[in-house]
This record gives C-alpha cells, structure tokens and sequence, in this order.
C-alpha cells in the first residue's frame, strides 16, 4: 500500500461508518480494486480504484468493465456470505490526480454510479469540511467537501 492508498483509506473511514478491505481479491485473473468499501448503515459497497499516474489508461478499462468484473462476482461473493443481501446498492469511486479528471472523464463509456474524486483532496484532511468525519458523509457527491476559504472565514463575525 503506497502513500495514495492510506490517504483514500483515511478519507473512507473517518465517518466512523465505513469498514474496508484492501486489495480484495473479487475475480480471480482481474486486477484487484484498491478497496471494497462497506458502509452497512446505508447498506452502500463502493468498490475503489486509486490512481497517482500521470495517464491512468488503465483505468478506462476498469471502469467500463466494473459491473462483470468487479459487481457481478462481489456481489455474489458478498451475498453468499450472508455479509450483504439484495437491498445493497453497488458503486465505484476513483481517486486521481486534478489534473487527470477531466482527461479520465472523456474516456468512459458509462458513468452510472461512477464517481471521480480529487486525489490531491483526499491526501489533505485539514481542508475536509467537517462533514467528512461524520456518518453523514455521501461519498456519491461531485467532490470531497472542503472547509470555507480562510478568507470568509475570517469575515465572519466572532462572539464570545
């Protein structure tokens, strides 16, 4: 597990809600996603793939191929083990670099449940909004949510 992978394995579990397991083996001759991400209280699996490269065309191919490669045999590995049942919903989240979103994002055939998260952002929890560190956190959002700028910050009024 490299640097990348702790700071995305960091950001997933500091709701306190979120159990991981790293490079789960889900089809045996496929490469491994960087996580399976369980979060029973919203019966949500997010299967995860990190990338720090500077042309992740790797990821293309995984991500078009998530739901017979990754989905399909979770799902019945997960099921069979009496970990999930049928009301669980299913999604991928990947962490790269900014400035490989917008590059990934034209590549993909299909977007449904797919979601692209800043890398850098991930790897910088003193910009976390606090929302992060709560249950509530929706890892379905467009982007990590990060603190107010420091400048409203210092505009707000203080009371004591």
């Amino acid at each position: 597990m490299d640097r990348h992978d702790e700071a995305v394995m960091q950001f997933l579990t500091a709701n306190g809600d979120t159990f991981i397991a790293a490079q789960y083996d889900v089809a045996a001759g496929w490469m491994c996603p960087s996580f399976v991400a369980l979060r029973p209280a919203k019966r949500q699996i997010w299967v995860v793939a990190v990338s720090a490269s500077g042309y992740p065309l790797g990821l293309v191919d995984k991500i078009n191929q998530r739901v017979p490669k990754w989905y399909a045999p979770l799902l019945e590995q997960l099921q069979r083990l009496q970990v999930v049942d049928s009301g669980w919903s299913i999604g991928l989240l990947v962490f790269v670099r900014d400035d490989q979103v917008e590059w990934l994002k034209g590549r993909a055939q299909d977007w449904a449940g797919v979601h692209v998260l800043s890398l850098e952002t991930a790897s910088s929890p003193w910009v976390w909004d606090s929302v992060v560190w709560t249950p509530e956190m929706d890892f379905a959002q467009a982007a990590i949510p990060r603190k107010a700028p420091a400048a409203a910050q210092a505009a707000k009024p203080t009371t004591h």
